[in-house]
């Protein structure tokens, strides 16, 4: 008995330090970081009760307690064409344009860090199994269909970290300065930064990993019949499943059917480069 109480002794701590360090959120600029805890961040004196009318992930209306992103984000040494890339626990990681985190204007989307309270604690997500977006969740209040990427609700956060913008980081994304400003595949990059790039790298730039590089060893449009391809965007269990699938559904309020041939366009234009 001595024996095991030494050893719950022991062990106490660590498992405590462990909850802790799980309910901590990192903030960190390119010279600083700090961190926060999920008690200090609900004692913040703008957390509010934030109602989503129609969360994505849950597909209902939601209630948070939750901080204003430019609160968070006060203090931080950042520039207008920065992004602040949100990582989670799963390591599920995209960056998120400043322009969108502190908006000049009152109208439009906002963005609050969404805090799980010990009074309410969040339900898993549907499909997920017991999975839940805590500690910490991005969320959007008044954002219309098809205004923010649903990347862009990012749950299970464990940091956010201001960086360059994608086409800074990886140049080899954009496509020619001299291409007219009103071709499709301009349009298209932009989607696939803000739709794809979290899962999919490529021709090896961006992080993602949790999807297959999209110029290697082929481009989708070399392989994929176009309509196919189309299909696949909108279902992809519908032309293709298998037991690990993650590629999600993109429906009309997330890809519109113009932002789909841009992206295509753009896919196109990067495999006759």
């Amino acid at each position: 008995m001595n024996v095991l109480h030494s050893l719950v002794t022991l062990l106490l701590p660590l498992a405590l330090m462990g909850v802790a360090h799980a309910q901590s959120l990192k903030v960190a600029d390119r010279q600083a970081s700090k961190t926060f805890s999920a008690q200090q961040l609900l004692a913040d004196p703008t957390v509010r009760d934030v109602a989503i009318a129609r969360d994505p992930v849950f597909g209902k209306p939601m209630t948070y307690r939750a901080i204003p992103v430019p609160e968070l984000l006060k203090g931080l040494s950042l520039g207008k064409e920065d992004y602040v890339e949100f990582t989670a626990t799963d390591k599920f990681s995209i960056g998120v344009p400043v322009r969108l985190l502190l908006p000049e204007s009152s109208e439009g989307p906002k963005p609050f860090l969404a805090v799980e309270t010990p009074e309410a604690k969040w339900p898993p997500i549907p499909d997920q199994g017991k999975e839940t977006p805590a500690p910490f969740f991005l969320i959007w209040q008044d954002a219309k269909p098809g205004e923010i990427s649903s990347e862009y609700w990012v749950y299970k956060l464990a940091s956010l970290t201001v960086t360059d913008s994608p086409f800074k980081r990886w140049p080899a994304l954009n496509v020619a300065e001299d291409l007219p400003p009103t071709h499709p595949a301009r349009r298209g990059l932009d989607r696939y930064v803000a739709l794809c790039i979290s899962c999919h790298r490529f021709n090896g730039a961006g992080e993602g990993e949790m999807g297959p590089d999209l110029a290697k060893p082929m481009n989708p449009v070399d392989y994929f019949q176009p309509q196919a391809f189309r299909k696949f965007l909108r279902s992809s269990k519908s032309v293709r499943d298998w037991p690990d699938r993650k590629m999600p559904s993109f429906v009309e309020d997330v890809l519109s059917n113009e932002d789909m041939e841009a992206l295509i366009a753009w896919l196109t234009y990067k495999a006759r480069e």
